[in-house]
């Protein structure tokens, strides 16, 4: 009787921790993307290429071709070199930048990098309130990463 007492408590102990050791986030046991550091600034201008838009960017070399090549937008403000200016040499020794263009139909419409996945995948949520404005504007979004992260390939995901 005693043994059947410490079989039956035993028994119980063992389903109440198998049962709570599979309760893990699912997400995770299941998703092979992960999510890589970045920081970021958001910059409206008037309007500017058609969407979505991406550069990889290395050096200030690079930046400063990737401005004389596109220089002709309306989007070459102060507001524009003021973003830029903090994209030196030095930044570049440990990071690069990805420079996405996303024009919408409202500059009322935001939006948000929610996340940059190790697959490559940039993706960003489109906040479009209920009431919007009707011009159309461009918005810029720098988007800063550790040179650690850098991949081939990268791709727009608009949510």
């Amino acid at each position: 009787m005693y043994l059947t007492k410490k079989i039956v408590i035993v028994s119980v102990f063992l389903f109440i921790f198998i049962t709570f050791s599979t309760c893990a986030n699912k997400e995770n046991l299941y998703s092979n993307k992960s999510e890589v550091s970045f920081d970021v600034q958001y910059l409206r201008i008037g309007y500017g290429p058609k969407q979505p838009i991406y550069t990889v960017i290395s050096s200030v070399n690079e930046l400063n071709q990737y401005i004389n090549n596109n220089g002709n937008g309306s989007y070459l403000t102060d507001e524009y070199s003021n973003a830029t200016k903090k994209y030196t040499n030095q930044f570049f020794n440990d990071n690069f930048l990805i420079i996405v263009f996303l024009e919408e139909p409202s500059g009322s419409n935001r939006h948000k990098v929610e996340k940059i996945e190790t697959n490559g995948d940039i993706v960003i949520t489109q906040i479009i309130p209920e009431i919007g404005t009707a011009d159309m504007a461009t918005w810029i979004i720098f988007i800063e990463l550790k040179n650690s992260s850098k991949l081939e390939q990268y791709k727009v995901v608009l949510k």
